[in-house]
């Protein structure tokens, strides 16, 4: 009976980096907990985790790391700035980029005015409130 071992080809590179990172992440805990608790558990652990190839659940080995490079591209910023295909999309969404990037500055220009007027006042009302309390000359 040959026994065969689940591939990822079916799966989405970007579901198999995110299921290495959970599985990583949740190893390493397990293992330090481990170590906190009872520390021949947590050795074992480390040697079993460290022996069957480290944190990577079920990767097949002939990933290609240009395809792996590509996903890890596709979850950056930058991949929102792709054309769409669809060049009335692309057109609205520059426009409204373009526009909330001016209502952004605009806002900031407020808060600016907004931040200069309170620091005014409160100066003033500083000012006037020294001005009360300073005793007057004879």
């Amino acid at each position: 009976m040959k026994h065969s071992h689940p591939t990822s080809q079916g799966m989405p590179l970007s579901v198999q980096i995110l299921s290495t990172l959970l599985f990583a992440s949740f190893a390493i805990a397990v293992t330090v907990v481990a170590l906190n608790m009872f520390w021949p558990a947590g050795v074992a652990l480390a040697v079993i985790l460290g022996w069957r190839g480290g944190f990577a659940p079920g990767l097949a080995p002939n990933i290609d790391p240009a395809a792996l490079g590509d996903a890890v591209k596709s979850l950056s910023p930058e991949a929102t700035q792709r054309r769409s295909g669809n060049a009335s999309f692309d057109r609205y969404r520059g426009e409204m980029l373009e526009r909330l990037e001016h209502e952004q500055e605009n806002f900031e220009d407020f808060l600016a005015r907004l931040r200069t007027a309170k620091d005014s006042t409160e100066f003033d009302q500083f000012m006037d409130d020294r001005a009360g309390r300073a005793p007057s000359a004879p």
